[in-house]
């Protein structure tokens, strides 16, 4: 399998920079780059405070260095990627730990082999030299059925940073090691994790360790690259997540009444928009069980390189544990990875309602059309939503290689739109009609399309109020394209000839203007003409305007522009049906 694509100088290198960008990033914290260790600002005047240490494999960034820091760890161990650190930096770190501790230490080791028994020997040489010295193993997954575990037993995941954060907090407060111990252990008692992965991950140079298909996911998936316990046909997030919360709900016998602590920890690649609809999906279903979250993590905590997944980690707070749980966890650190803030803690207030706005309710203003005008009206927006929405994926292609590759869909939403509420429009008063379109435009579109065409038809609106009784209708509409046209430049920068929308618009304006008091026949041909000219020049142009600007790459251009079709095609479909209209 063919390497994949990494910004790296030298694989040898990578744990190493990759720390130095961290301490460049925040620079109170002090890196034993030989060792790659890292120790927090305050190592030197802790004499009195317990002391915490952790390490593993790099590739899960910010773990663990990102946690070093007041409150929570003393000292990081950093191993090579997916290995772990070697029992002499191990020993290194706990020798600089001890020079300036008389408290205690704690070691977090993650529970696989190859941690044990580095974590081991260094341990064991520290206790050798009357360091008071003890450890806790984290294994809180529950991804894979005890029955068919290895002789290792659980893996250690997510919850670790809970165990570091509570410990942390109590040796801040200047508890005893035993105390500091004893909440370790009850934190990792109470805990489960549950990890689900939709891609595998690479390391630097490599390819995919192992293939997974497009349709599928892994759960029980391990943050090593290794595959995971299962492979099933993907499902919604609803289903995954209700999937995880069940074996999590099992593992720890959660009942209706329990409170809870959740952590949503996002493997690497998977986007923020996803990892927020996990993190709503899993207090909702909790909730739904009567199950409460007191608090909620959710973040870029313990990853596995590019790999894209979640694991989600609860614990949970018996009602003795729960102030302890709760108040360590709400203490200050500066630990720079750590996910919790200020506005972590709920409030204890009731935040009053804001009042409602009235639905705005639009006055029968301006020209009445006639009841063949009204029927033309409406005959004109419901082809020129038909033609909008026949055009959907051709209009995706075109906005790919310049845009986001939604041009067509957002106009389909607007086109769907309008037709959901055909019955409501007010088709007898057009500026009143226009601006109702617009705002189920400024509704449902969204984005710069959406903005765009709320201003062409608001402006449009306020323009119409201002036909008079014998002014010709078609001088009136001309007025009104080229007010509206005037204010999208105005506002949104643009100008004709920049590869945008305007590029057909623009030239459909100036033939109505030219003919206005031609044969109705004659305008609507040359518009059509017109502005289907001014669609095909935007070809190899290069944009000024918009997303497409930032596009430099000529093959991207080399088709018309999306929003120039888009506008030619529903043009041309008013056009069309002004042209055969019969009653």
């Amino acid at each position: 399998m063919a390497a994949l694509k990494h910004l790296v100088n030298k694989i040898d290198d990578a744990v190493a920079e990759s720390l130095s960008g961290l301490c460049c990033t925040y620079p109170q914290l002090e890196l034993q780059l030989a060792h790659k260790i890292v120790l927090s600002p305050d190592i030197r005047n802790q004499k009195d405070k317990v002391a915490l240490i952790c390490g593993g494999g790099s590739g899960h960034e910010p773990f663990v260095a990102g946690f070093v820091g007041t409150g929570m760890l003393t000292a990081s161990i950093a191993g090579s990627i997916f290995a772990s650190p070697p029992s002499k930096h191990i020993t290194h770190a706990i020798n600089c730990v001890a020079q300036n501790n008389t408290a205690g230490i704690l070691v977090i080791v993650p529970n696989y082999t190859g941690d044990c028994l580095n974590f081991g020997i260094a341990l064991e040489k520290a206790k050798q030299t009357g360091i008071n010295i003890t450890e806790i193993m984290v294994n809180e997954d529950c991804s894979i059925p005890e029955k068919e575990q290895s002789s290792i037993g659980k893996r250690g995941l997510t919850g670790m940073i809970l165990v570091i954060k509570i410990a942390g907090a109590l040796a801040e407060r200047g508890e005893s090691l035993s105390k500091v111990l004893k909440y370790a252990e009850l934190t990792v008692k109470n805990m489960a994790t549950y990890a689900v992965g939709i891609s595998a991950c690479s390391i630097p140079g490599q390819g995919y360790m192992f293939e997974l298909a497009p349709d599928e996911i892994e759960t029980g998936m391990g943050i090593h690259g290794e595959a995971g316990y299962e492979r099933m046909k993907i499902k919604s997030a609803s289903e995954i997540v209700a999937l995880m919360l069940q074996h999590i709900s099992e593992e720890l016998k959660l009942i209706s009444g329990d409170n809870v602590v959740v952590i949503v920890n996002n493997f690497g690649a998977l986007s923020q928009l996803e990892q927020g609809i996990v993190t709503h999906e899993t207090i909702k279903q909790l909730n739904n069980k009567g199950i409460q979250s007191l608090r909620v993590y959710s973040g870029l905590l313990v990853t596995s390189l590019n790999s894209a997944g979640v694991h989600i980690t609860i614990l949970k707070c018996p009602e003795y544990h729960k102030n302890i749980f709760l108040s360590c966890l709400d203490d200050s650190t500066n630990a720079p990875a750590w996910p919790g803030c200020f506005y972590s803690v709920p409030l204890a207030i009731t935040r009053p309602p804001f009042n409602e706005m009235e639905k705005e309710k639009f006055d029968k203003i301006g020209i009445e059309l006639s009841n063949r005008s009204k029927h033309l009206m409406k005959l004109c927006l419901q082809n020129a939503c038909k033609s909008v929405i026949e055009k959907e994926e051709y209009l995706n292609e075109l906005d790919r290689g310049c845009g986001d590759g939604d041009c067509g869909t957002t106009l389909k939403r607007f086109a769907m739109g309008i037709q959901k509420h055909l019955t409501d429009l007010s088709f007898a008063y057009p500026s009143v009609l226009l601006t109702q379109i617009a705002d189920i435009a400024e509704e449902i579109m969204g984005g710069s399309s959406g903005a765009l065409y709320c201003l062409f038809l608001t402006t449009g609106a306020k323009e119409l109020l201002s036909f008079k009784e014998n002014e010709n209708i078609t001088s009136a509409w001309s007025r009104t394209f080229r007010s509206a046209l005037d204010s999208i430049i105005k506002y949104g920068k643009a100008k004709p000839g920049d590869r945008t929308m305007l590029d057909a618009l623009d030239p459909a304006c100036k033939a109505l203007e030219e003919l206005v008091t031609a044969p109705l026949v004659d305008i609507i041909q040359n518009v059509i003409i017109a502005t289907w000219q001014g669609c095909e020049a935007t070809k190899g142009k290069k944009a000024r305007a918009g997303r497409a600007a930032y596009v430099k790459q000529e093959h991207y251009i080399q088709q018309v522009d999306a929003g120039a079709y888009a506008a030619a095609t529903w043009i041309t479909a008013v056009g069309q049906t002004i042209k055969n209209f019969k009653e």
